[in-house]
């Protein structure tokens, strides 16, 4: 056998004869492994669901007012209830989302909320009616300084469904009304929004 032929016999038993220590040291150590003692725990699997605020009003949708024929001094008042069926810890306030009409500047607005979370009584007429003053002033004053939820007025902060508040609303059209307003008129639509 030449020399070359015996240099690479040689190399192919070396390299065999590392692949054979390699192969024997991993199967060594995966039945070393295989042999400990184990344990794991797990929790299940894990979900996030987002929370809902959503509140309604016992108006569906329609005005609170729609008076014609005022003279200074006329007045009037309407309550609403405002009901939230979320499932989070809301805040909820009440602002004027629009408005117009030059009559605003002279309707003086009262804006009371009822005491306490469930207020009974009888809405469409007020009817046992009782609460605080959140807003007074005129309803120019109010539309302009009650734009947003930011700005917005009243305390009412449910924690869970079918929890409600009763607003009550009276108007008196200014008894020093110039005679400039006549047949002039004021429009808002009020709103209220609930933030968690």
């Amino acid at each position: 056998m030449s020399g070359s032929s015996r240099r690479r016999t040689g190399a192919v038993a070396v390299a065999t004869a590392v692949v054979a220590g390699l192969i024997g040291s991993g199967a060594f150590v995966w039945q070393g492994t295989n042999a400990a003692f184990t344990s794991t725990t797990s929790n299940g699997a894990n979900n996030w669901t987002a929370g809902a605020v959503t509140i309604g009003d016992d108006d569906s949708s329609q005005a609170l007012f729609s008076a014609s024929g005022l003279v200074p001094s006329s007045t009037g008042s309407k309550c609403i209830k405002v009901t939230y069926t979320g499932n989070v810890t809301s805040a909820v306030k009440l602002y004027v989302a629009s408005s117009s009409g030059s009559l605003a500047t002279y309707l003086d607005v009262v804006v009371q909320e009822g005491s306490g979370v469930g207020n009974v009584g009888d809405f469409s007429s007020c009817g046992a009616f009782s609460g605080t003053t959140v807003y007074s002033g005129t309803l120019a004053g109010m539309a302009s300084t009650t734009t947003t939820f930011g700005s917005g007025v009243g305390t009412f902060a449910p924690t869970g469904s079918g929890q409600f508040k009763v607003y009550k609303f009276t108007y008196t059209l200014n008894a020093s009304t110039p005679d400039s307003q006549q047949s002039q008129s004021a429009s808002a639509t009020f709103q209220w929004e609930s933030q968690a």
